[in-house]
């Protein structure tokens, strides 16, 4: 494997589902979701482009995949826009879904680092779930649940640094 199918590899499982995601809300549609924002990588891959920085890279995705999701929709007027059916003025909404996948992205990534039981129960926390609820659905015990909890907060601080307050309050 070449360095720069290695370095595309990479950037495709970083971006893929949190541009899916930000396509979803576009189309409204997973699977072509998915084949959209796989066309963005083909470009790329294609075109041969060098971004200097990632900040370079993160817009082109994301315009590309804006730009693609919005050619589709003209194609097939029958699907109307998620930021249309809601209302929602079309520039606000699109920076704030960028905001909101990648910080998804930017957690994500961040659980990646946990255990698994530990993750579980961070995200069954996220989904609203209780100390007790978590506990009787995993199958241990109570204790054990507020320990992997306060240790997997404390490495996830140590982890997010800054970024933890942006998530925080996107999340909320």
């Amino acid at each position: 494997m070449t360095n720069k199918s290695k370095i595309f590899k990479n950037i495709f499982y970083k971006y893929f589902n949190s541009l899916t995601i930000f396509a979803i809300k576009f189309v409204d549609n997973e699977e072509q979701a998915r084949d959209l924002v796989q066309e963005v990588f083909i470009k790329i891959w294609e075109s041969n482009t060098d971004f200097n920085t990632e900040i370079a890279l993160k817009t082109y995705l994301y315009f590309s995949t804006r730009n693609i999701c919005i050619d589709y929709y003209r194609k097939n007027k029958g699907i109307l826009l998620v930021a249309e059916k809601e209302d929602i003025p079309y520039e606000d909404n699109y920076f704030n879904e960028i905001i909101k996948e990648e910080t998804y992205r930017i957690l994500d990534e961040a659980l990646d680092t946990l255990g698994d039981q530990s993750k579980r129960i961070i995200k069954m926390t996220m989904q609203g779930y209780s100390n007790k609820e978590v506990s009787s659905s995993i199958g241990i015990s109570l204790n054990t649940v507020k320990t992997l909890k306060s240790r997997s907060y404390k490495k996830l601080k140590i982890i997010l640094g800054n970024e933890l307050i942006i998530i925080l309050i996107v999340c909320i």
